[in-house]
């Protein structure tokens, strides 16, 4: 039986890869337990951190190896029925080293790439305190045009009510670019504002990506580890199971049939 492996790396281009991408990967290659973290919306590839993670990919490809060849083998020595647990236990010992190496490097690489990523939403959450702040100024500006825009209607009226002179009609009409001046003011604080909602919506997105995936990394990994254990623990139980009906070596004889007296 072939053991599901989990797709918990990077990014890399070709679709037959450990390192996960943005194109979807077959769902029979990756445990439902197991997540598979895609590249940041504003990267495609990560290169970040190579030789780990080549180490960790070159221990999964041994671990595989074993977990291909021995499972097969322990599942024949169960079917015979015969009390083999040390045998059986061995071969599933070296397996399981295979594995923890393989994680352990993974592990690894999980941990620098968390520290890097972490350092990343610092930066992020810098960059939106920055824009909620500009967000703050924008309101004001919108609320001081408006009030700015009123003031300059309400001089536009009191003129227009007193008598046309010349100069209140010279008033008048720099009164009226006043307030064609304060629109379009009042007009960009609102186009910037707008802009600046969608920027600080994206941004918390972002960040509350990124913080998942680093969570989300690290909890699959341990929990891929855990449930390839079980398989593991699984068959040595099943192979004591054997050793406990039956002589080490043989296997239990049928009864002998006896006559009615």
């Amino acid at each position: 039986m072939k053991a599901l492996v989990p797709a918990v790396f990077l990014i890399c281009t070709c679709p037959a890869a450990v390192w996960p991408q943005t194109q979807s990967v077959p769902a029979s290659e990756i445990p439902a337990t197991v997540p598979s973290p895609a590249a940041p919306p504003d990267e495609q590839i990560d290169t970040r951190f190579g030789a780990l993670r080549e180490e960790a990919e070159r221990l999964r490809h041994i671990w595989e190896k074993a977990n291909d060849e021995s499972l097969p083998y322990v599942d024949k020595l169960l079917h015979t029925k015969i009390c083999q647990s040390n045998r059986i236990g061995g071969v599933l010992d070296r397996t399981q080293k295979n594995m923890d190496e393989y994680l352990t490097a993974a592990r690894k690489y999980w941990e620098v790439w968390g520290i890097a990523e972490n350092k990343r939403v610092d930066d992020q959450r810098k960059q939106l305190a920055s824009m909620e702040a500009d967000l703050e100024r924008t309101k004001v500006m919108q609320e001081d045009g408006k009030k700015n825009r009123e003031i300059l209607e309400q001089k536009e009226a009191a003129l227009e009510q007193s008598a046309r002179t010349e100069d209140v009609r010279k008033q008048i009409q720099e009164v009226k670019k006043d307030i064609i001046e304060s629109e379009a003011h009042l007009d960009e604080a609102r186009r910037r504002f707008e802009s600046l909602t969608v920027d600080i919506t994206t941004m918390k997105d972002s960040i509350l990506a990124r913080v998942m995936k680093i969570n989300q990394n690290s909890a699959g990994l341990e929990a891929f580890g855990l449930d390839q254990t079980s398989v593991y623990d699984d068959r040595r139980k099943e192979a004591q199971a054997v050793c406990n009906t039956s002589r080490p070596g043989m296997r239990t004889p049928p009864r002998k049939k006896t006559a009615n007296p």
